[in-house]
């Protein structure tokens, strides 16, 4: 009986492990949407990458509306795409904005302190949804 106990906490170890390579962008997405959505700022700020934050606190709270107000800009998500590659990654979101205009959000992604942090933002008004992404694209890879 021990050594089937041992292999069963051994795999439930396993299962809830969680590594840089198995994350889900769009999840660490959501959860920032949500703190925003709940005015958590200490909580969104340890979201950031260093640089975003040390940014932040040179520059004051002046850069910080952006950063809380990006995500509003999509009103309906169509499709999402992640690349990840070592300790960076990129999440791309598909959807439509005010007047269903389409609109492409990239994020790009650094893996800081067992975390995945957002490092840099790129929001594109799209001419039509021919234009959508079918991939994880990278800011300024598009």
């Amino acid at each position: 009986m021990k050594p089937i106990f041992i292999l069963i906490f051994s795999l439930i170890l396993v299962s809830c492990a969680s590594t840089k390579e198995n994350v889900a962008l769009f999840e660490r997405y959501n959860t920032y949407v949500s703190e925003i959505n709940k005015n958590k700022s200490s909580f969104i700020l340890s979201m950031l990458s260093k640089n975003i934050a040390n940014k932040i606190n040179s520059l004051g709270e002046k850069e910080f509306p952006v950063l809380s107000e990006f995500p509003s800009v999509l009103h309906n998500i169509e499709s999402h795409y992640q690349k990840l590659k070592n300790s960076n990654g990129c999440l791309t979101i598909n959807g439509y904005g005010k007047n269903n205009k389409p609109i492409i959000l990239s994020i790009k992604y650094l893996y800081e302190n067992k975390s995945w942090v957002i490092d840099y933002i790129e929001v594109y008004y799209a001419d039509s949804k021919k234009e959508f992404q079918t991939k994880g694209v990278c800011p300024s890879e598009s």
